[in-house]
């Protein structure tokens, strides 16, 4: 006898209470934090284990004679209603044969009861080997019964517990239903019975004592049971411990092999990929023709599906079927997910090939900004040379509706400046680049004040570059006394003199590309005059006084030829004047009196 639980014994004894390694690793991470705990556990004297006999107590040989004697009464209850049902008649014989048929279950489950608390083993484990209990009926069955045998022995001992209970809530109930019949009958006036009726009584009084009998028999042999059970139930720490090392000692180490199988062959396939890309001759190519985007993309999906046959095979070939069975329902379910996703699949399929809207060594523009597309593949890679760290690395699925076009060999920027270029805003006024990324560009203005402006914002300022060469111009005017001179003399004069003045500003003839002085235009109350000069961009820096030096040069000829510059006037004349009114005469005064 080992004094065992019913049912501890699992009719797969292959399996050695493993647990479901999500659950495995949450148990981890209690442990770890309850490791005090644990080694108080640990040291206290251990229940009865697996296989070991231990000697009958008192309560256990109670239980025996408690079941024995519930068997009896049932044999004899057994003989009287095989009596009844040779006698009935026809009509009576279903319902006795339905009554003898649940006498003998129940004589059954005592026996099984009986076996179960003399031997410490539940009969139905021995059974259990010869009997297959599940029914394959299709695959999905096959692949599901490794994972429903490892949660049924997971879970056997609580269910076993929860059973017992309540069962025993069950047969106390039919206890206290007993009572109360019996109860009933013993206020039954029998003394005033004839014979036969206190017969009648007298039989059914032996019927509900013999079902007290039992109830009474059945909840001592439970309660042993539960007794039994509860004591050899491990606690939930000793579980714990005993799922993480045969984790570790069988699944853990298949989980772990396949796990590595999966990413040495992706990541060995993508590098085989890469030395393919790099040692031919295709690489060097501009542009690449269709059946090499073709090789390109059908290897990087051979890499993924050659990783995952890898992980596989590692689990086959390691006969751990409820990780393979996870596997399988796992890419299963990604297969039914990637079916709503085929539309999606099939655009970036062809901008792969480069047969979309987006084609490789085009002009696109994201976020605002234009890119070169560089590569296309997986991750795409978008350029733009005019930027520091103009390098964006995107997944196909950023692309969608994005249209690229050929870039135009003639000249077409990527970006309106380079850093060190002074450039004009409209608002900010004149700066300097120092830097220009894909998010901000920062400029310093004279005096040192730094400006930073996200890239987009930049480009929709229509800024002016001045470093490539930039013009400066004015109007100046002078008075109509001057008038037989001004569209000659004046201007060749003006010239000749704003030359010699601007070169012994800049200190080089070079830098100044151009100066005119024209004649413009007859205005109200001056002649003006367009000074219009041309500087070389390494003088963008003194633009704003470069501006401002005409208007002091064409002052300062003006003073040494003695030209007047006139000033605006305005003169109101009345079209239409009134006559003017008689002022009337002044009244005498009257002197005052004193």
């Amino acid at each position: 006898m080992t004094g065992i639980a019913p049912q501890s014994y699992s009719s797969s004894g292959h399996l050695r209470l493993p647990m479901f390694f999500l659950c495995r690793s949450l148990c981890l991470l209690f442990l770890l934090s309850a490791s005090i705990v644990y080694a108080e556990v640990a040291a206290e004297a251990p229940g009865p284990a697996e296989g070991e006999t231990v000697s009958h107590s008192t309560s256990s040989l109670s239980a025996l004679e408690s079941v024995r004697e519930s068997i009896d009464l049932l044999e004899s209850e057994i003989k009287e209603t095989e009596k009844r049902l040779n006698d009935a008649k026809d009509s009576e014989k279903a319902a006795i044969a339905d009554s003898l048929k649940d006498l003998m279950a129940r004589q059954e489950s005592l026996q099984s009861d009986f076996e179960s608390i003399a031997t410490g083993i539940d009969p139905s484990a021995y059974e259990g080997n010869l009997v297959e209990d599940f029914v394959l009926k299709n695959e999905v069955d096959a692949l599901l019964e490794p994972i429903i045998a490892e949660l049924k022995e997971l879970t056997a001992k609580p269910r076993e517990i929860e059973e017992l209970r309540s069962d025993l809530s069950r047969w106390e109930k039919r206890l206290k239903t007993t009572d109360a019949a019996l109860s009933n009958l013993d206020t039954l006036p029998t003394d005033e019975f004839s014979e036969s009726l206190r017969i009648a009584v007298s039989g059914t009084r032996e019927v509900w004592e013999i079902r007290k009998t039992q109830a009474k028999n059945r909840i001592q042999a439970i309660s042993y049971q539960l007794e039994q059970a509860e004591r050899t139930q491990p606690s939930f720490i000793s579980t714990a411990r005993e799922g993480l090392r045969s984790f570790y000692k069988s699944r853990g180490r298949n989980f772990v092999f396949c796990i590595l199988a999966f990413f040495i062959t992706f990541f060995g396939l993508r590098f085989l990929h890469q030395q393919i890309d790099r040692q031919f001759p295709w690489r060097k190519k501009e542009k690449r023709p269709f059946y090499l985007r073709l090789i390109d993309v059908g290897l990087n999906v051979f890499s993924f599906l050659g990783a995952v046959a890898a992980a596989l095979i590692t689990l086959y070939a390691t006969g751990d079927w409820v990780l393979m069975g996870l596997a399988i329902i796992l890419l299963l379910g990604i297969a039914l997910a990637a079916k709503n996703a085929l539309p999606k699949f099939y655009d970036q399929g062809r901008l792969l090939l480069n047969l979309g809207e987006i084609r490789e060594g085009e002009r696109v523009t994201y976020n605002g900004i234009p890119w070169k597309v560089e590569r296309l593949s997986f991750y795409t890679i978008l350029t733009n040379p005019a930027l520091r760290g103009g390098l964006l690395r995107l997944p196909v699925n950023q692309l969608s509706g994005i249209i690229s076009r050929p870039a135009s060999e003639e000249g077409e920027l990527w970006f309106p400046c380079h850093e060190g270029d002074w450039v004009l805003l409209p608002d900010e006024g004149l700066g300097r680049i120092i830097a220009q990324t894909p998010e901000y560009v920062h400029l310093v203005k004279l005096g040192g004040a730094k400006l930073m402006i996200p890239t987009v914002d930049f480009l929709a300022k229509s800024s002016e570059n001045l470093s490539h060469g930039f013009r400066v111009s004015t109007v100046f005017g002078v008075d109509y006394d001057h008038q037989s001179d001004s569209t000659t003399k004046i201007p060749e004069t003006m010239w000749a003199f704003i030359t010699k003045e601007l070169v012994g500003l800049i200190d080089e003839r070079e830098k100044l590309i151009s100066l005119k002085v024209e004649f413009a235009s007859a205005g109200a109350s001056s002649l003006d005059l367009a000074i219009i000069a041309d500087f070389d961009g390494s003088m963008a820096p003194k633009y704003q006084m470069l501006k401002r030096a005409l208007q002091k040069y064409a002052v300062e000829c003006c003073n040494e030829n003695g030209w007047t510059i006139p000033f605006a006037q305005i003169t109101l004349h009345n079209a239409f004047p009134e006559p003017r009114k008689e002022v009337p005469a002044p009244k005498e005064e009257k002197p005052k009196l004193p």
